[in-house]
């Protein structure tokens, strides 16, 4: 199965409620509750760059945490700045007490551990203020597209393998229409905003949206024409759907409201909806698309 792109859970009305929630749940004001998480030196939290060195500027602290309490549970709110660390969950400590191992900022930074995120298993949300990804403070997270929140991000993330993975690669030899961008990804990979380059941050004002891959010349790789939209109407409910079984090459869409496809993407022309479900389970209109040129 193809990896969810966004990031995904964005700009979904059926999500509105619990994205308010989010905002007044996700941070305190002060930072009241405990956690059992002790700091562990046997932890390793190096940052492996391209050919398994050790990055430098970097410096995570580890820590040992017993069920689930987590280091960064107790984050604040100041003058509606979130503050907290920002932790990469790297599974059990390999000292048999049952402990969770996490790699931590070593201290406190503009971003804030988001528990009410809607974030599907095993993501987990923050929330941050400004163009500070979590990635960019925690170089053992992975995380998705933000959505807006107010004056804040929500981004869902995951804590990959400490080497980075092979990712998609931008191309311009698999013949995509003008206005499209080409990708080549291993299998299990999709394309994702935060791999449109060194301005990173845009990814959250710009919602990359692609087809049903086709497959590549490797057959390890699949191939991917993506279109970066303007930014979504406000009020705009249509995501992206790669559950939406549309032939490969097209694009499959669902929408949560009224709006349809070519409301929110356009050019996009699309066969009639069908009341459906979105890849993340919610109710929707789910369509197949076409691409139409830029």
């Amino acid at each position: 199965m193809v990896k969810r792109s966004r990031r995904h859970l964005a700009v979904v009305a059926a999500l509105a409620l619990v994205a308010l929630a989010a905002q007044a749940a996700c941070v305190s004001q002060d930072s009241s509750s405990s956690t059992g998480c002790v700091a562990s030196s046997a932890l390793d939290c190096s940052v492996a760059v391209d050919g398994g060195t050790a990055a430098q500027g970097w410096d995570l602290v580890g820590y040992a945490c017993p069920g689930l309490d987590r280091p960064d549970q107790d984050p604040a709110m100041i003058e509606g700045v979130p503050r907290g660390l920002v932790c990469s969950h790297r599974g059990a400590v390999a000292d048999g007490s049952g402990n969770q191992g996490y790699c931590c900022t070593p201290t406190d930074v503009e971003c804030a551990y988001n528990p009410v995120a809607p974030c599907p298993e095993p993501e987990f949300g923050y929330q941050c203020r400004g163009s500070s990804r979590p990635e960019m403070l925690n170089a053992l997270l992975s995380c998705h597209q933000g959505v807006f929140e107010g004056d804040l991000l929500t981004y869902c993330c995951s804590s990959p393998e400490t080497k980075v993975k092979q990712g998609c690669t931008q191309t311009s030899a698999i013949g995509c229409l003008n206005g499209l961008i080409g990708w080549t990804c291993p299998m299990e990979s999709r394309p994702t905003e935060e791999e449109l380059g060194s301005n990173k941050s845009k990814a959250d004002f710009y919602y990359m949206v692609c087809p049903i891959p086709t497959p590549a010349d490797n057959v390890e790789y699949n191939n991917f024409c993506c279109y970066v939209p303007a930014p979504i109407p406000v009020g705009g409910s249509c995501v992206e759907d790669m559950a939406a079984g549309c032939a490969p090459g097209r694009f499959g869409i669902a929408c949560y409201g009224p709006d349809t496809p070519s409301d929110d993407f356009p050019p996009m022309e699309c066969d009639p909806g069908s009341p459906g479900l979105s890849a993340e389970g919610y109710a929707a209109t789910v369509y197949c698309c076409d691409f139409t040129g830029g």
